[in-house]
């Protein structure tokens, strides 16, 4: 059997895919201003990218050109900053994520 070929969007969307089955423990309101797939590929890009100013240049990015890679390449919309990121991911049970 030949070996299964990866391509980072195939992984992407494995990764999605998985999101998709993680509840949003948070009160529905007009104040949820972040999807929770946008926190967490957010969160994600900032480690597979390796840099801790990561989604900060990303901002700045965007405001400079309109664009930004966590859009292009992660296709998130809106990029919350970090303690947003860790206020969201904080109510997520371990044993939630399964993308398997």
């Amino acid at each position: 059997m030949p070996p299964t070929i990866l391509a980072f969007s195939v992984f992407l969307d494995f990764l999605r895919e998985g999101i998709k089955k993680i509840n949003d423990p948070r009160s529905k309101s007009n104040a949820t201003k972040f999807k929770i797939d946008e926190a967490i590929l957010s969160a994600f890009s900032m480690f597979f990218m390796q840099s801790q100013s990561f989604l900060e240049y990303q901002r700045q990015m965007q405001s400079r050109s309109g664009k930004d890679n966590v859009q292009s390449i992660f296709g998130v919309d809106k990029i919350p900053c970090d303690p947003q990121i860790r206020n969201i991911l904080d109510l997520i049970s371990a044993n939630s994520v399964n993308v398997v």
